[in-house]
C-alpha cells in the first residue's frame, strides 16, 4: 500500500476522533449521554470512509471523510477549548491532503460494474448514521428506546451486509416499530425525524432492490447428458 494514501487516511480519521472527543468533553449545550451517542455515529461514519479508501480505493470515501470531519468540527467548535483547535487544525491538514492531486492515482476512476444501489447503500450506511440522526434529534438527553433504536438499525445493518436473514427483517418489522417508541419519547422536532428516518428504512427494506443483495442466484445446472447403453457402443 502506498504512504500517501495511508497518511492521509490516517490524518482524516485522527482529525475526525480528535474532534469528537473535544466535543464529547465540552459541550455545555449537548446532554453528556447525547454527545456519546454522536461520537460512536461520526466515530463509525469514519471508519467507513477510511474503508473506501484504503481497501475500495472508491472516489464517494474522500468526500464522506471530508464531511465527517467537517462535521466533527461544526460539533467540537460549541465548546471551543484548546483541544477544538487542535482538532481544526489536523481537520484542515486533512481536508487538504483529501482534495489535493496526492490521490488521484490512488482511487479508482472507473465505475464498478456491479454496484450495489442505493437502496442496499442507504440500509448498509444506516448503522454509523443513526446514532448521529438520533443524537442531533435528541440532544437534550437519551432515553433508553433511542440506545435500542440505535441498536437494532447498528445489528440490522451488519447483519444486512453480511447478507444474513435477519438483517433485512430487522428493518422492515423490529426497526420501525422500535423507532416509532423512540420517536414518541423524543421532544419536538426530533421526534419527527426519528420517525421518518425509520419508516425511510422500513420502506427501504421492503423494495425489491434490498432484497437482491441478501438473495442467494443459483445458476441454472446443464441438463444431464444421456447415458449410451454398453451394446450400443459399436452401433
Amino acid at each position: 500500500m502506498s504512504r500517501i494514501p495511508l497518511a492521509i487516511g490516517a490524518l482524516s480519521f485522527l482529525a475526525i476522533v480528535v474532534g469528537s472527543v473535544a466535543f464529547a468533553l465540552d459541550t455545555p449545550t449537548v446532554a453528556p449521554d447525547a454527545a456519546a451517542m454522536l461520537l460512536i455515529g461520526t466515530i463509525g461514519i469514519g471508519l467507513g470512509g477510511l474503508t473506501g479508501l484504503l481497501l475500495v480505493r472508491a472516489p464517494w470515501s474522500r468526500w464522506i471523510l471530508a464531511a465527517d470531519i467537517l462535521i466533527v468540527s461544526i460539533l467540537a467548535s460549541v465548546g471551543g477549548g484548546l483541544i477544538f483547535w487542535f482538532s481544526l487544525a489536523l481537520g484542515l491538514a486533512a481536508i487538504i491532503g483529501l482534495a489535493g492531486p496526492w490521490l488521484t492515482l490512488w482511487v479508482r476512476r472507473q465505475p464498478v460494474a456491479d454496484q450495489l444501489g442505493r437502496v442496499p447503500v442507504l440500509l448498509i450506511s444506516s448503522g454509523a448514521l443513526a446514532p448521529v440522526v438520533v443524537g442531533l434529534s435528541s440532544y437534550q438527553g437519551i432515553r433508553t428506546l433511542h440506545w435500542i433504536a440505535v441498536g437494532v438499525v447498528m445489528v440490522s445493518a451488519w447483519a444486512y451486509g453480511r447478507g444474513l436473514w435477519f438483517g433485512i427483517w430487522g428493518f422492515r418489522v423490529v426497526g420501525p416499530i422500535v423507532g416509532l417508541f423512540a420517536a414518541a419519547q423524543s421532544a419536538t422536532p426530533g421526534n419527527a425525524v426519528i420517525a421518518a428516518g425509520a419508516l425511510v428504512l422500513g420502506a427501504a427494506a421492503w423494495m425489491p432492490q434490498a432484497r437482491q443483495v441478501t438473495a442467494v442466484i443459483t445458476p441454472p445446472l446443464p441438463a444431464p447428458a444421456p447415458r449410451k447403453e454398453p451394446g450400443n457402443a459399436n452401433q
